[in-house]
């Protein structure tokens, strides 16, 4: 008994008390022991809607979903003409991504309050996840019609932040849309300069905006856009892809150029390497176009488009045999994708074989300039989940930054590890060019 009453230093019996207890330590984010305490008065007696209501939240919290699904389910009938149950029932049943079950509860949340913004925001995301997308496109503008609707003085920050969100999934649909009318493409316009009044402090919102723009083709306003999208956050290296891709389509290669060296080399991923190249090729530079390529086909070597500008740009370099190559695998890639020829390869492949004199293989596993004489080293800092890290020079002790991309054979360095390393000096100081793992010795 003494032990009992240190567990429930409360009134058992005393229901507010109890959700009181509950509620203090849900404060602390106990909420698998504010759920035990509920539970355990439920056992005693019969809960009121409101503590039911909690006992669903705090399993929720806790991540208990199936005690939280048979709750709300009890809710739902209890109160059949209260949409909140029917969207907390679907909530839960997206975590355990059981969409069909979502999708008919956030459903009916959405047919008993079609004005409340968020279940058309959930619903959407659902048929999202169906891949739905036309259905996904109706709820998320049925939503947007919604908060319009609104009276003023209900557009509260939680409304706004899901408008936001509404507005933001559906330029991004749009964007995405193949068979896209020009009335949807002025939408989406419509829909972006929406979003970047909400909150313009969010970086993807200005960068939205810039896609549409540019794919309307209203260049110079992309481009102011997406430069604003850096400003508030320059450490997104898609947006300084994308401000490249906007110069490129002005014929500016330098500062297109200038646009992606701002981006640090280890977050240059292979569509970025790519961009990168074709600045290059617009310059006349083939073998550094050459050169970046086949660091994207080293990383990404399922894609059928590196092999393919790959191709190109060894074709005027004279490297008939590396082009042949290329273009071979950049069709067998696209069979694989699309499951017919790349025709334009094939058409290339038969011109080059025909018109092509023999050439030299170039390599392109040294980097092109800079290079220095093998060095020792020791990896003090890796991170594995950006794939780079440092090395501590035996000689000098200077901090040499590398990529896993240029480690033989890619294998994972352990922190201590002693290496050889080619040294270069690349856009932010001392990297790595090639690195070879040493046994212990």
């Amino acid at each position: 008994m003494e032990t009992e009453q240190q567990e429930l230093p409360i009134d058992m019996n005393s229901e507010d008390q109890v959700l009181a207890q509950a509620e203090s330590l849900a404060d602390s984010d106990q909420w698998q022991e504010a759920a035990s305490l509920l539970k355990k008065l439920n056992q005693v007696k019969a809960l009121s809607v409101k503590t039911l209501g909690k006992l669903a939240f705090y399993y929720s919290q806790a991540g208990d979903y199936d005690g939280a699904i048979s709750l709300y389910k009890n809710l739902s009938q209890q109160q059949p003409s209260q949409a909140k149950w029917f969207y907390y029932l679907g909530f839960q049943y997206q975590q355990k991504e059981k969409w069909p079950e979502a999708i008919a509860s956030y459903q009916k949340s959405f047919d008993l309050a079609p004005k409340w913004p968020l279940p058309s925001l959930r619903l959407g995301d659902a048929y999202q996840e169906v891949e739905e997308l036309e259905k996904a496109l109706e709820i998320y503008r049925q939503g947007i019609k919604s908060y319009l609707e609104l009276p003023a003085n209900w557009r509260n920050e939680i409304n706004k932040s899901t408008y936001r969100k509404l507005c933001s999934k559906t330029v991004r649909l749009l964007l995405n849309k193949q068979n896209r009318s020009p009335n949807e493409l002025e939408e989406a316009i419509k829909l972006g300069q929406e979003s970047v009044m909400v909150d313009p402090n969010e970086a993807d919102n200005w960068y939205r905006l810039g896609c549409v723009l540019l794919e309307a083709n209203r260049v110079d306003e992309a481009l102011d856009n997406l430069q604003k999208g850096e400003t508030v956050n320059p450490k997104k290296e898609y947006i300084c892809h994308k401000i490249a891709q906007a110069y490129l389509k002005k014929d500016n290669h330098d500062q297109a150029l200038k646009a992606y060296e701002r981006i640090p080399q280890h977050n240059r991923v292979p569509y970025i390497l790519h961009g990168m190249a074709q600045c290059h090729m617009a310059k006349g530079e083939s073998i550094e176009a050459a050169r970046k390529l086949y660091q994207a086909i080293q990383r990404e070597p399922q894609k059928f488009y590196h092999y393919w500008d790959f191709a190109i740009a060894v074709i005027s370099l004279g490297a008939k045999d590396q082009a042949i190559e290329a273009l071979e695998k950049a069709n067998q890639l696209f069979q694989q994708d699309y499951a017919k020829d790349y025709r334009k390869a094939l058409e290339k492949l038969e011109e080059v074989k025909r018109t092509l004199p023999p050439g030299k293989r170039i390599s392109f596993d040294e980097p092109s300039k800079n290079t220095g004489m093998k060095k020792f080293g020791t990896v003090t800092k890796y991170n594995d989940e950006r794939g780079f890290g440092f090395i501590k020079d035996s000689v000098d002790g200077n901090k040499v930054f590398f990529h896993i991309s240029r480690v033989e054979g890619r294998v994972v360095p352990q922190v201590g590890a002693r290496i050889r390393y080619i040294c270069e000096v690349g856009e932010k100081g001392l990297q790595a060019a090639k690195v070879w793992l040493l046994g212990d010795k």
